[in-house]
């Protein structure tokens, strides 16, 4: 067991394998890797990690995803930024309340994305606010969207099945 310190304050009490181990407890090492996470000490001290490629994987997207919406919050409170220096600059399509939901369901997303190692939820909730602003990016399609739903309206009927032709 070793403690990982920082200040002499213990972070995270873990196994350390240590490579000269190596041969005698290779399979301990590779069964507490796929269990989540297997750490050896190197002989220069460097310590690495064994994790299963799909947990560092979902870690790198949940990592790169809320670094771009951090940067893409921060930049919608300046005045000097160009929409191709916000990371999701589709999102100008929206105003601040909209903008704000967004935030926040991402927010909510990657928060479940990592306590699950399953990245699916936010990419889908990136997709579905990809796709409404890309509908509000056309101005008759914005008019309809965000209308107050008052027009003109018409009854019509069931559809009926096509008579089939004879040939």
């Amino acid at each position: 067991m070793y403690n990982l310190t920082k200040r002499k304050r213990v972070i995270m009490s873990i196994d350390v394998f240590l490579a000269s181990e190596l041969s005698t407890r290779r399979r301990d090492f590779i069964d507490a890797g796929r269990a989540g996470e297997a750490v050896m000490r190197d002989a220069d001290g460097t310590l690495l990690i064994l994790t299963p490629f799909r947990d560092f994987q979902t870690t790198k997207e949940i990592i790169k995803t809320t670094f771009e919406l951090m940067r893409t919050e921060a930049s919608f409170e300046r005045q000097d930024v160009r929409p191709s220096d916000i990371p999701f600059s589709w999102l100008t399509e929206f105003d601040h309340e909209d903008r704000s939901e967004f935030f926040s369901e991402m927010r909510d997303a990657l928060s479940t994305a990592e306590s699950t190692h399953d990245f699916s939820g936010v990419k889908k909730c990136l997709d579905a606010w990809k796709l409404t602003s890309h509908a509000l990016s056309d101005a008759t399609r914005r008019v309809i969207l965000t209308g107050d739903g008052e027009g003109e309206y018409f009854e019509i009927g069931r559809p009926e099945p096509l008579p089939s032709e004879s040939v």
